[in-house]
């Protein structure tokens, strides 16, 4: 089945001839059509391409040390503490 825009360009094309446009001029509709039909088809496989393509994971890394600024939080202990747990809530 025709996508809906090749189901555009077709349609303006039989109009044009309907209407008695010159031959020429229906030529270069139907290179135009054919460039635009190509340029499709080159976008739906790189689409597929996409879609196939499984996404890539970031890997964590378990050494790396992350830095949560605490600012004015509520914070209980030390400040020397080598370990800090954030912990983030929403309450509705």
């Amino acid at each position: 089945m025709l996508s809906r825009s090749a189901r555009t360009v077709l349609l303006g094309a039989v109009t044009l001839a309907a209407c008695g446009a010159n031959p020429a001029d229906i030529e270069e509709i139907k290179k135009g059509q054919k460039d635009i039909l190509s340029k499709l088809d080159s976008l739906d496989k790189a689409v597929q391409q996409v879609k196939a393509a499984p996404a890539a994971r970031p890997q964590m890394d378990p050494n790396k040390v992350y830095n949560i600024p605490i600012g004015s939080s509520y914070v209980r202990g030390p400040k020397t503490a080598k370990v800090t747990i954030a912990e983030f809530s929403d309450f509705q």
